[in-house]
Formats: structure tokens, sequence, C-alpha cells
């Protein structure tokens, strides 16, 4: 699943962000070899605001449709809004709860999200119209988290995706070899 080795991956990125990183859970690396831990791709504006989030390890090709929705979102969005950055989150919010809809089968009215969420009380249950829980895996978790607020920065929100919707625990342990 070593999505960043993949040539086409690397060139894409390179050409349309800054890329960065940061240990915040534990692993070993035993034998040469990374045991344990986990991964989030966070794709941001250079004010820590998060436009997109892959949760979990991903093949080559999804990091790079991933990136490319997010390209070209940003474009739209920045079309669309004309500078107006409430216009410019909203649009953000529509098109996360779009994909919640369309790949989750779950539809969620984004005003009621905006006003009922929390990312303290954020669980992998979504609530739908109906009032039916529904169970998201971990991109469905992403959309909903990021329809609810939009845009949230990255500090506010890494805790979150890395213990409530990739079960692990932040950790600044150091790195550990065997």
């Amino acid at each position: 699943m070593n999505a960043l080795s993949s040539e086409e991956v690397g060139s894409y990125l390179n050409r349309y962000f800054v890329s960065s990183y940061q240990k915040v859970g534990t692993f070993q690396v035993v034998n040469g070899e990374k045991t344990g831990g986990n991964v989030a791709s966070y794709f941001c504006l250079p004010d820590g605001s998060v436009l997109h989030v892959v949760a979990g390890p991903v093949d080559a090709a999804t990091l790079l449709r991933e990136a490319r929705w997010v390209v070209d979102t940003r474009k739209l969005a920045m079309t669309e809004s004309k500078g107006n950055y409430a216009r410019y989150r909203a649009f953000f919010r529509k098109a996360h709860a779009e994909r919640l809809r369309k790949e989750h089968n779950l539809d969620l009215d984004p005003q009621r999200m905006k006003d009922t969420f929390s990312l303290a009380s954020f669980s992998n249950q979504a609530i739908d119209k109906r009032g039916q829980r529904r169970q998201l895996g971990t991109q469905g978790q992403v959309h909903w988290l990021l329809a609810s607020d939009p845009l949230v920065k990255i500090e506010q929100v890494y805790s979150t995706v890395f213990e409530k919707i990739l079960g692990e625990k932040v950790s600044t342990l150091p790195v550990l070899e065997k």
C-alpha cells in the first residue's frame, strides 16, 4: 500500500502541494520494517485549514484520486466563492456532504450538521434524516467530520482523526527499533 512510492503520485503531490509529516502515534521498526501505527494524509491550506483527509493507508490510485479531488474542488470553490470565506467554507461543506451521500449512501442536511456538531462528541455513527444511526467506514467518517466542520484547523482535528476514526492513540513517544 505504499502510495508514496508511486512516481505518478509523487509528481502530482510535488506539483500541487507542499508535503510534510509528523509522527503522532506509536510504532516499532523491526528488521528495518515499520510495524504498528497508522497514517492519515491531510490536504491543507497554508494556514493549516483542512480541505480533506485520507484516513489510513491507501494504494497509489486512491491517494492520487483524492489529491485530484482536492485540487479540482478547491479550484471550483475559489471560482464560486469569489473571495468570500463564508461561501468558500460552505462550498467545502457541501462537497463533503455530497461525497457522503454518493459514496456512503448517507444524506444529511449540511446546515443541521453544522448546528449540532462538535469535535468533542464526534463518533463513528451518524444519525440520518430519519433518525437512524448509521455506521460509517473511515472515509465516510472523514466526510461527515469535514461536512460538519469544514476548514477546521489541523491542530484541532488531527487527534480526532487519529484516535476516533483510526482507533489509535496519539503519542509523542520515540520510535523503538528492535
